[in-house]
């Protein structure tokens, strides 16, 4: 499958470079026999563009569900998804679930967590919920969030991770410890129930169930036309060594 999409897109490339010396001619496409360029027609390039233009809106979507301060779910972030999401981030529909095995009880309208690892992953679970909910920008969300969970995910954790992106993390601690962070979190566990998974990092891609081990590979191999970040990626050596 990788090595299929990555052969048809050298084609479209090579394609499309070869239309760059084509003419607008009428419907024959006959060959001119002085220049030996092809005539296309106004449809024949609506076409193209329109596949192109197409092929630019597919997204691959990801879904993360995780825990702030479970091991695995670090590991993964720091090492994988972040560094991914930031070279696809334009090619990728992504959610994040900052919620993990927690539990939500509920106490005359009010709402209690009770989190894996205590009280310390409820009130970070809340920090990067509140974070995706201020920063509205998922990519950076991303790169924050991998930043805190570097630094326990706490009030130093996020002042330390929002210097190093010249953001300010009052709004973020401050959602965090009131009732907006709550419902944030409260909305997290539902959406994480319904995925029904039993263990984090729980890695959807196009939503198929992914180990994470190969995480670059397996989203790129979802794109009927790489990216260039996936072309990258096919012609390095590195790649063809591990997949001789």
């Amino acid at each position: 499958m990788v090595v299929f999409n990555y052969i048809s897109f050298i084609l479209f490339i090579l394609f499309t470079l070869t239309t760059a010396r084509f003419q607008i001619g009428d419907e024959s496409n006959a060959l001119d026999g002085t220049n030996n360029a092809v005539h296309l027609s106004k449809n024949d390039l609506y076409f193209l563009n329109y596949k192109y233009e197409n092929y630019q809106d597919a997204k691959v979507d990801v879904k993360l569900y995780y825990e702030c301060l479970c091991q695995g779910c670090i590991q993964f972030d720091k090492n994988q998804f972040n560094p991914v999401v930031q070279k696809l981030n334009q090619y990728l529909n992504i959610n994040l679930y900052p919620y993990g095995n927690a539990k939500t009880i509920e106490h005359d309208g009010q709402y209690e967590f009770k989190c894996q690892h205590g009280p310390p992953e409820c009130y970070g679970n809340k920090l990067h919920a509140c974070a995706i909910d201020y920063l509205q920008n998922i990519t950076k969300a991303v790169q924050f969030n991998a930043c805190m969970m570097d630094y326990k995910s706490n009030d130093d954790a996020a002042d330390r991770c929002a210097k190093s992106m010249s953001l300010d993390s009052s709004p973020i601690k401050t959602c965090a410890k009131n009732e907006r962070g709550t419902q944030l979190l409260k909305y997290y566990g539902d959406e994480s129930k319904k995925a029904n998974f039993s263990f984090v990092p729980y890695i959807l891609i196009n939503g198929k169930l992914n180990s994470g081990d190969n995480f670059m590979e397996d989203v790129c191999a979802e794109f009927s036309v790489p990216p260039p970040p996936c072309v990258d990626l096919y012609s390095s050596p590195e790649y063809f060594h591990e997949n001789e």
